[in-house]
């Protein structure tokens, strides 16, 4: 799915009806370039990281060839649509409410071709909502918790230091170090998978973790013209631990009025490693062709999701899994993938640019391990946007769609099947605003 990205649908879930797992664009949970600029041209910025929002977010060498300081501060959001259908008898959508985050970068020349870059921004950003029937499963096959909200939100805010060397008027050289804050919400009837004592059982649960961990990116530019330019840059993979508390009720399931629990939790998330290759090529003075191609290594990072659990507080359940501590792996099975963007602008006028794109990545979630909750099944996205330079100030503004895709569960790989024979239906649109000035 195209960009960091497709924000609501990779919300954290995973099992039978759990939100653990990521959400995400074209390309797994990832946004779709960052700042207005890039989206406007689906993302293709890898060669083309003019300002400091794009050297920071994608290719650090970007800011090798900065010679005035810079400023970037945008804002950008979401809204979903989607729908749920499970036989006659199971239905329901997807909360519509928009959703949105900061996001702002700053760049210092420190010598004549060596540049200091400062950057803050959301990486993945996920909150999704679905209202429906919790469909039936658990340990008989009959137990359903009857109509819930599934909410779950997963947010990777990066803040980062980069820098950037150009080696020569053609050539720059660029690294960035982040600090990456991961924070996850599940709240979702959630079905064990593997623990041995638990597995199948269902409950009521309401799990948020934090945490932090570290990244480093690295990426070259090369202009062998003025108007030529050839990037490339590379994402470490990103492991966190985060750190919470995770309670509910398992009352329905075990045929009694109320079983409430409390647990400390811990989730392990990896984030993938990718890399990004691409060209820009100002083919006359007023247009520009930007095409970019990625590869997300999703099949290492969204394997299994282990999900710790301790401390537990119910003496029946203790009983029932035979310890106070349980260990669940909920199963994700992504598939490594490829994303292909391109991204072209037009200068309609002195300091006004018109700019459009298109990104395509086929969805990395299996039919198998897919639910509402783990929907990040968007392939094709659209953008548009404008461009307006005023003095040393720049607004950029971006409108995209990821149009509406439809999966279709046969037999599920979760247990209870409860999602088996199951369709999920859904589509995004995003607004992106960002206000640049050079000092």
């Amino acid at each position: 799915m195209c960009n960091r990205g497709k924000f609501l649908l990779i919300s954290w879930c995973a099992g039978a009806c759990f939100a653990l797992a990521p959400a995400v664009l074209a390309n797994g949970i990832e946004m779709n370039g960052i700042g207005a600029r890039s989206m406007s041209l689906g993302g293709a910025d890898v060669a083309y990281a003019i300002d400091p929002l794009g050297a920071m977010g994608v290719n650090p060498a970007g800011l090798g060839f900065m010679t005035r300081p810079g400023a970037n501060l945008g804002f950008v959001g979401a809204v979903g649509e989607g729908t749920f259908t499970k036989g006659s008898t199971t239905s329901g959508s997807l909360n519509s409410s928009p959703n949105g985050l900061p996001e702002g970068a700053f760049a210092m020349p420190l010598a004549r071709n060596i540049t200091l870059g400062l950057s803050s921004a959301p990486v993945y950003a996920a909150n999704a909502d679905w209202h429906y029937v919790d469909p039936l499963g658990g340990l008989d096959g009959k137990t359903s918790y009857g109509n819930q909200t599934d909410r779950s939100e997963i947010l990777l805010l990066r803040s980062a230091i980069g820098l950037g060397i150009a080696l020569d008027p053609k050539f720059s050289i660029g690294a960035s170090f982040g600090v990456d804050y991961n924070q996850n919400q599940l709240q979702t009837p959630y079905i064990f998978q593997t623990q041995p004592s638990l597995k199948g059982a269902k409950t009521l649960l309401d799990l948020r973790t934090d945490g932090f961990g570290f990244d480093g990116q690295g990426g070259v530019l090369y202009r062998p013209m003025t108007n030529l330019e050839f990037g490339l840059s590379y994402q470490s993979e990103t492991q966190i631990e985060t750190h919470g508390t995770a309670d509910g009720n398992a009352g329905t399931q075990f045929d009694a009025p109320s079983v409430p629990f409390q647990y400390s939790a811990t989730v392990r998330n990896i984030f993938p490693q990718q890399i990004n290759a691409g060209g820009s090529w100002g083919f006359t003075p007023q247009w520009r062709l930007a095409l970019q191609l990625d590869w997300v290594d999703w099949q290492s990072a969204f394997k299994t999701l282990p999900v710790s659990l301790s401390g537990g507080s119910s003496a029946a359940i203790n009983h029932v899994a035979g310890s106070s501590s349980i260990q669940d792996n909920i199963p994700l099975n992504w598939r490594n993938e490829f994303v292909y963007r391109a991204g072209l602008e037009y200068q309609i006028i002195h300091d006004l640019y018109l700019r459009t794109g298109y990104c395509y990545g086929s969805s990395p979630v299996p039919n198998q391990t897919l639910t509402p909750l783990t929907a990040a099944i968007m392939e094709h996205t659209f953008t548009a946007g404008l461009g307006y330079h005023w003095k040393r100030c720049q607004i950029d503004l971006a409108y995209q769609y990821d149009i509406p895709v439809t999966r279709n569960v046969g037999t599920s790989g979760l247990l209870s099947g409860e999602y088996s024979n199951s369709s999920v239906t859904v589509s995004m649109h995003w607004l992106a605003l960002t206000i640049g000035v050079t000092f």
